[in-house]
């Protein structure tokens, strides 16, 4: 509105005010005149918005943490003005999730929708809650994000706190920027929290309380909220607030409710310019984190060694034994569950352990020692970060049992496939052919050694009781040269020491020779 004088003015001033009609006449008549007769001129229609899917699915791990940034700044970079957050997992880590929903609460320049399509657990409750907005499926699950002990028990008292204590903060962050109730969310972290969704006497005003607040509240008349599907209190004492798409949208954490991700997209008028799902080697690393795949790599690894010293230097053992330690320790140096102290405590095993078969004569002390080594190294590897820094947290606990299962059922399983290698192994025509060579140059072939006795010569050969040289150190595996009456010179072949440590040039005597293992001692006498 003008103020007072300037109306005054122009009502004085006739010769003002008629042009100014007239020019305001024709301007709105001109577009009909231009027009074609029965035509109408639309509005320009808006276009659709430009949007990125970027998935993140299985478990949160520093791996998966890193992979989504840089699907996440390529989606920005495509020119999405929307990136939807594909979630689907059963959370993980929490400190990778922590670091996920501080990343997306720090992004600028374009709006994040967190689209949960079948679950989105634990970290991915929290991943959620950092997006500016959730759609969710009908069924799909949101909510628990409360640190436990293995086998379901909770921490309690200060143990607890300690744990929830950034979690929770996290919460609090994300419903303070993003227009949720603190008390409802919350209560997806922390346990033994009562929530009441209550509304005042005319039916205006809605709010979620504790049940003190509630007990208050109600002697000025509010009421509990009644809204079919969902139940009031919408969380109790021994429970963990987890709801369906349904339900959240009717408490407020959801703002739509959509069966699929292209049902999203129809509805909102929405493009889709890029999708960035993971790739195959993502899925790889995901899978061969995984505490199964892990203890078969443990069983490959172990099976690989026994392998070896059954058939010293031909190399295949030892090459499938180094990749699948490489995949023990690098695998978990990618997704967070591996420290470098912890890779180096199971280096040091292995070169104790080879350090007590090739250099140390004997068993002892270095070989005890390279065990413990690392066993305890590779339980370590499947510990996981700590929420709070330090500590021993539920992820500790957790990481621990598992890693402990894990390489116990390893162990056993290695010595069952240890049993049928030692039956079977040499059966097969490739390591049929490596445990027999011919050698010359400085080993004796003057034939049998004297006044040998008569031996069994049995399937296999050397036979129990035959006698030959070692030509190199038994530690305890290595080479011993027996003469072959058939060729009349000397064969080498892989043995085993029965007693350890054996020195170069000592007289062995075979004590069993079973499917290509020839167990020696040294000669007595």
């Amino acid at each position: 509105m003008l103020p007072p004088d300037s109306y005054n003015r122009g009502m004085r001033s006739p010769s003002f005010t008629m042009p100014s009609i007239a020019l305001a006449f024709l301007a709105a008549t001109l577009p009909t005149w231009a027009a074609s007769p029965g035509e109408v001129t639309p509005a320009p229609a808006a276009g659709p918005t430009p949007v990125a899917v970027v998935e993140l699915k299985g478990t949160i791990d520093d791996y998966s943490y890193e992979q989504f940034v840089k699907r996440f700044e390529k989606a920005k970079a495509s020119g999405a003005k929307v990136i939807v957050v594909n979630l689907n997992t059963y959370g993980g880590l929490v400190t990778a999730g922590l670091d996920t929903s501080r990343f997306l609460k720090s992004q600028t320049g374009v709006r994040t929708v967190a689209f949960v399509g079948d679950k989105a657990i634990s970290a991915g409750a929290m991943i959620a809650l950092a997006c500016d907005e959730i759609v969710m499926a009908p069924y799909a699950l949101l909510g628990d994000c409360a640190p436990i002990l293995p086998g379901g028990e909770s921490l309690g008292g200060t143990e607890r706190e300690k744990q929830e204590s950034p979690i929770r903060k996290d919460f609090e962050a994300s419903a303070a920027r993003n227009g949720y109730d603190p008390v409802l969310v919350t209560s997806m972290v922390t346990l033994g929290r009562t929530v009441h969704w209550v509304e005042d006497p005319t039916m205006t005003k809605r709010r979620f309380v504790d049940p003190a607040e509630f007990e208050r509240l109600s002697k000025d008349g509010w009421t509990h909220v009644v809204a079919p599907g969902v139940s009031n209190p919408v969380d109790g004492p021994d429970t963990l607030l987890t709801v369906d798409g349904r339900t959240a949208v009717k408490l407020g954490l959801a703002t739509g409710e959509y069966a699929t991700l292209d049902a999203l997209v129809a509805a909102r008028n929405y493009q889709v310019v890029a999708n960035f799902t993971p790739t195959w080697g993502d899925a790889a690393v995901s899978i061969l984190g995984s505490p199964t795949a892990r203890s078969l790599l443990i069983v490959l690894l172990l099976l690989a060694l026994y392998t070896a010293i059954h058939t010293p230097g031909h190399g295949l053992p030892e090459a499938v034994a180094l990749i699948a330690l490489g995949l023990l320790v690098g695998v978990p140096l990618l997704n967070g569950y591996a420290q470098w102290w912890e890779v180096g405590l199971i280096v040091a095993g292995i070169v104790l352990l080879a350090l007590e078969m090739f250099v140390i004569p004997g068993f002892g002390l270095a070989g005890i020692a390279g065990i413990v080594a690392l066993l305890v190294g590779l339980v370590l590897t499947f510990v996981g970060g700590d929420a709070a820094g330090g500590g021993k947290s539920a992820n500790w606990w957790a990481g621990l049992q598992t890693g402990l299962v894990s390489v116990v059922s390893a162990m056993g399983l290695t010595i069952v496939g240890a049993f049928f290698l030692s039956r079977y192994l040499p059966k097969v025509p490739l390591f049929g052919r490596l445990v027999l060579t011919t050698v010359s140059g400085d080993v004796e072939r003057t034939g049998p050694l004297p006044g040998a006795p008569a031996v069994d010569h049995g399937p296999f050969w050397p036979a129990v009781g035959a006698f030959g040289d070692a030509v190199s150190e038994l530690r305890p595996g290595g080479s011993v040269s027996f003469y072959d009456p058939t060729i009349a010179d000397v064969r080498v072949m892989s043995v085993i020491s029965a007693t350890g440590y054996v020195a170069r040039g000592t007289k062995i005597t075979v004590l069993d020779n079973k499917d290509n293992r020839i167990l020696v001692r040294p000669q007595e006498g």
